[in-house]
């Protein structure tokens, strides 16, 4: 369970969630299989991405114990804004129980066969599971300490905690769906393209992938990236006012995983991923790619070619 309070002492936000291996009596009825129950989702205080981060602690502790599935029962109402959440990560509605409430299910893994129109599909409808095949391209992009850690709070196996109060939250790590400002003149990225995060300076690794959702080229208003970005960068709106006086691109991606071996520069240009460490985003082949992937330790069960 998970719960955030209010300064008022009521509750800001309740995740209740079990492990289950039965059959779920509904219209139609769902077969026997194990599943991460969501029980209780309730997210009162919005503005601080409490629904999305709680949607991401479900699906890490459903991967970390092998469960391929999640769902969810909820009497949906106009403008639900849970509905409008849960199926930006991929939950639709499958069936309705004997209470009138509808079931959502939510899939990790794509079954063998699935069809797409464009590879960002997969990633929407499975997350974390992604495309990474010959139709995107990848690149390694460098960020420094102190962004990554707001950015990525939960990094090397630190624990995600839920504060008492949804103020105390570093809402950007809450997120899935984040943003990355650069001056990169790189203009061949994509929607569906694969971004790997190297860690500068002090630990100077390979350490996250993501998976771009859109790139906005050569912006110069400080408000039109603070528009696009929302919550999900780390910069504060004067490192924002003063990133655009150059032509700056906003990288929006959905962060899938951290590698669980990430790799040290002497390892990427062992492994002739790298010749260096890179200062801008740097293009790499999908060899390359598949080297990273290999020995960073990104499970293939997520993964489509």
């Amino acid at each position: 369970m998970l719960g955030v309070l209010s300064r008022d002492d009521s509750i800001g936000a309740l995740l209740i969630y079990k492990t289950e291996n039965e059959s779920i009596d509904s219209k139609p009825p769902l077969p026997k299989k194990e599943r991460l129950k969501l029980s209780t989702f309730i997210v009162t205080h919005v503005g601080h991405k409490i629904g999305e981060l709680f949607t991401k602690l479900s699906i890490d502790f459903a991967v970390k114990n092998n469960i391929s599935e999640i769902y969810l029962t909820h009497f949906t109402e106009s403008n639900d804004r849970l509905v409008q959440l849960i199926t930006e990560y991929g939950f639709h509605k499958v069936a309705v129980n004997e209470r009138g409430e509808d079931i959502f299910i939510k899939e990790l893994v794509a079954p063998k066969g699935f069809q797409y129109k464009y590879p960002i599909d997969v990633a929407k409808r499975f997350y974390p599971s992604f495309y990474d095949g010959l139709h995107v391209d990848k690149f390694v992009i460098p960020i420094q300490p102190e962004y990554h850690n707001r950015l990525f709070t939960d990094f090397l196996g630190r624990q995600t905690t839920v504060p008492e109060y949804p103020g105390d939250f570093i809402v950007e790590g809450n997120t899935i769906k984040k943003a990355y400002l650069t001056h990169s003149k790189i203009k061949k990225m994509k929607t569906g393209d694969i971004i790997l995060f190297y860690r500068s300076r002090d630990q100077s690794k390979v350490t996250s992938l993501g998976v771009i959702e859109s790139v906005h080229t050569r912006i110069q208003n400080a408000d039109e990236i603070i528009k696009l970005v929302g919550k999900r960068t780390v910069y504060t709106k004067k490192e924002i006012e003063e990133f655009a006086y150059k032509p700056t691109t906003v990288i929006l991606f959905l962060h899938h995983f951290h590698l669980k071996n990430p790799l040290h520069l002497d390892e990427l240009k062992e492994m002739e991923v790298l010749a260096g460490a890179p200062q801008t985003a740097v293009e790499i082949d999908n060899n390359s790619y598949n080297k990273i992937k290999n020995r960073g330790g990104i499970d293939e069960r997520f993964t489509v070619h």
